[in-house]
């Protein structure tokens, strides 16, 4: 089952068809994402760019 928030409702997947939509996305979006050191590293670099 996946709750999908949207700006006007919460879906509520539970078809094993659009699960795997979800799965999918998700192990992509893992994948891409930044984590420790590297998280902080992106995360100071924006912060940086904002300030100046």
């Amino acid at each position: 089952m996946a709750l999908v928030e949207t700006i006007s409702a919460e879906l509520t997947v539970t078809t094993p068809s659009e699960l795997s939509y979800y799965e999918k996305a998700w192990a992509g979006l893992h994948q891409q994402a930044a984590y420790g050191d590297q998280a902080r590293a992106l995360i100071a670099a924006a912060l940086a760019r904002r300030r100046s």
